[in-house]
């Protein structure tokens, strides 16, 4: 028997958030993310993964992000620090319609978890987790939004090779992004990434031999 497919219906309510409609899925890889328009109590209309909705890691459209700003500028005093820099930024490309990033974002369902919608509750996770000045965010999976269980420091260098097509793969126990296993495996990174994005499944795509000199699957 197949999976139940979930339902969501007009006027289905999740925190401050209303379902309008499903929309186009956003496809992921070979991985596709329901995706369903809603209407904020607010007035303004986003666009939020269904399993986000659903597990209420998403309430609302973001629309007291103001109110947190200012609240925040007053009462912690960090307001011109690297790290707001930061969280101000991840905020940003995924709430913010008007900034550049946000269309690999916010628009296809990239979110801000809410307790990191507090200043002080990101910077206190970010001094205890290792938090440097010459450190950045990023996001261990990358088709999961920000939140504590997804994120890590890295240096500007390693986030380089954690682009969307370098995702992190865990296999045989062992959790690298795509770079690194092809270093390990003797493979171009570029041919991995190739199958991966054709649908090879892991296995597949790790154990079956190039042609040498090529870098062509035989």
């Amino acid at each position: 028997m197949g999976k139940r497919r979930i339902e969501v219906a007009h006027g289905d309510r999740y925190g401050k958030l209303t379902v309008i409609k499903e929309t186009s899925p956003y496809q992921w890889s070979k991985y596709k993310h329901r995706m369903v328009l809603c209407k904020c109590d607010c007035g303004n209309e986003t666009t939020v993964r269904l399993e986000y909705l659903r597990s209420g890691h998403t309430k609302s459209c973001g629309c007291n992000l103001k109110t947190v700003s200012a609240k925040v500028r007053i009462t912690h005093g960090s307001s011109n620090t690297r790290l707001h820099g930061i969280w101000a930024g991840m905020l940003s490309r995924c709430r913010n319609k008007n900034s550049k990033s946000y269309k690999n974002y916010g628009a296809i369902g990239i979110s801000v978890c809410d307790e990191w919608l507090d200043f002080e509750t990101f910077q206190k996770w970010a001094l205890t987790n290792g938090y440097r000045q010459n450190l950045t965010i990023e996001r261990i999976d990358n088709s999961v939004g920000y939140n504590p269980g997804n994120c890590t420091w890295v240096t500007k260098s390693e986030q380089s090779k954690n682009r969307r097509c370098c995702r992190y793969i865990t296999y045989k126990g062992k959790t690298k992004i795509i770079q690194q296993w092809a270093d390990e495996l003797g493979i171009n990174a570029e041919t991995l990434r190739g199958r991966l994005l054709r649908g090879w499944s892991i296995d597949e795509a790790f154990n079956t031999p190039v042609q040498k000199g090529t870098g062509v699957s035989k």
